[in-house]
This record gives structure tokens, C-alpha cells and sequence, in this order.
């Protein structure tokens, strides 16, 4: 019988806080309303794509969960194992002659940030390949789930309040090997569909579905298209700002 090697992990700095506010917060009309959702739903998407680098970027052995650049703090459990080129399971991590890895990663995060505040959980289910000798890059590809309590309050004393649940699929997402030059994924997707319920404390509750779409191309300025509307995620955004704006082509 197969045993998985796990770590507990305490509390530790991350790059994943909510960051700045979204566009259209004067919105009062269905039009408008919608407008300004699928602004939030860019701006969620953008805090959980910059936990998934930082999550890119841990260390697969069994040191502490850390990655640069990351702030706040998490409540996080994760089950590694490891494999060699034969599929036969290894007792630890080998820099060299690990194959791949199945990454289990829970995290729980309370944010309150320029007016917003979330209660946010996922769980990840991943399979790390590429790790065979010294190599350059590693390929992400997995699934996960995310459950999501959000609200936004407004300048005018109004709230708009999200409660979201949904998937996530990492598919072929290529990420440079720690020690590297540049940490950004070169390519790949990160697909979302979230089950939006939204409350604007005017109209009746009402539920969206939002698809997202990230693609990663080997900088920190990533595309992420929400229901057809293009938005850029910066992902090397400092604490405190907001990464997303609308795409203008070009």
C-alpha cells in the first residue's frame, strides 16, 4: 500500500492579496451592473492566478512552503509524493532523479483589502512532470475547486456582494525551474468556471456563470478573457494596487 509524505504547514508570507478595486463601482443599471461583474470577476480571477504562480513556485521537497514575492498570510495542507521514471513511488524528493510529482494543496485565506473583504478556499489536485535531471522547466497540469465569499462595498455606502463556487483546470502550464532568470510561466492555460450569485443590495440576488480564460506567455502580463471581455493581469503588481486593466488591443 502506497503512503503519501505529508507536511502541515503553518502560516506563511504569499503574493496573493486582493489587490485594488474594480473598475465601474457607480454602477446602478442591469447593463451597468453586468459591466461591473465581469470588472470584479477580473479582478477575483487575478487574485487567484497570482496564488497560482506563487503556488508554481514552491519548493517540491520537504522544506518550508515559500515563494519571492509572497505577502499576507494563509492557512495551507499539502500532500506530496514523488515518482521516478518508472512510476514506482519514492521516499523522497530527488532533485535529479525524481520523474514527477502529485501535488494535493489546500489553502484558506482571509483578505480585506481597499474596501473588499473574501473568504477564500481551494484545493488543488496536480501533476508536476518534467523534473527528470537538471531541468529547465516544469509543466503544471491539474484540476481544483475554489469557494469563494466576497464583498465590495461602494464609495456611495452601497454593497455588492459575491458568493462564488467553482473548478479550475491547469492545462500544460510551463513554468521555469527554480533558480531561473525570469519566474513567469511561458505557456499554458488556467481555465475557470465559476457559479456567481451576486447581491447589489437594489435588484433581487441574481446568479451569473463566468468562464475565465488566462494564458500565460513568458511575462509578468498575462491575458485573462472573463465571458468574451479581454482584461491584462500584471501579474508582478505591487501589494495594494490593482493588476487588472481592460485589453484595447493593439
Amino acid at each position: 500500500m502506497k503512503t503519501m509524505k505529508r507536511w502541515f504547514i503553518r502560516p506563511v508570507a504569499a503574493g496573493m492579496v486582493l489587490l485594488g478595486a474594480a473598475a465601474c463601482d457607480d454602477a446602478t443599471g442591469p447593463g451597468a451592473l453586468d459591466d461591473a461583474v465581469l470588472a470584479d470577476m477580473a479582478l477575483i480571477a487575478a487574485d487567484a492566478v497570482i496564488e497560482d504562480v506563487a503556488v508554481m513556485g514552491l519548493s517540491l521537497g520537504a522544506g518550508p512552503m515559500a515563494a519571492a514575492g509572497m505577502e499576507g498570510m494563509f492557512q495551507s495542507h499539502r500532500v506530496v509524493t514523488f515518482y521516478d521514471a518508472d512510476g514506482n513511488e519514492m521516499s523522497a524528493y530527488d532533485p535529479l532523479l525524481t520523474d514527477y510529482v502529485h501535488f494535493l494543496l489546500d489553502i484558506d485565506r482571509e483578505v480585506s483589502r481597499d474596501g473588499w473583504t473574501a473568504t477564500i478556499s481551494r484545493s488543488r489536485d496536480m501533476i508536476v512532470s518534467g523534473l527528470l535531471g537538471e531541468e529547465e522547466f516544469r509543466t503544471w497540469n491539474g484540476t481544483g475547486e475554489e469557494d469563494i465569499s466576497r464583498s465590495r462595498h461602494l464609495e456611495d455606502g452601497t454593497v455588492r456582494n459575491y458568493d462564488l463556487n467553482g473548478t479550475f483546470t491547469k492545462e500544460d502550464v510551463v513554468v521555469p525551474a527554480p533558480g531561473a532568470e525570469s519566474r513567469w510561466p511561458v505557456s499554458g492555460t488556467i481555465t475557470r468556471h465559476l457559479e456567481v450569485t451576486i447581491d447589489n443590495g437594489v435588484d433581487e440576488p441574481r446568479v451569473r456563470v463566468i468562464d475565465v480564460v488566462i494564458t500565460f506567455n513568458g511575462t509578468s502580463v498575462v491575458t485573462a478573457v472573463v465571458n468574451g471581455e479581454t482584461f491584462e493581469i500584471d501579474l508582478a503588481t505591487l501589494a495594494g494596487r490593482n493588476p487588472v486593466r481592460r485589453h484595447h488591443g493593439g
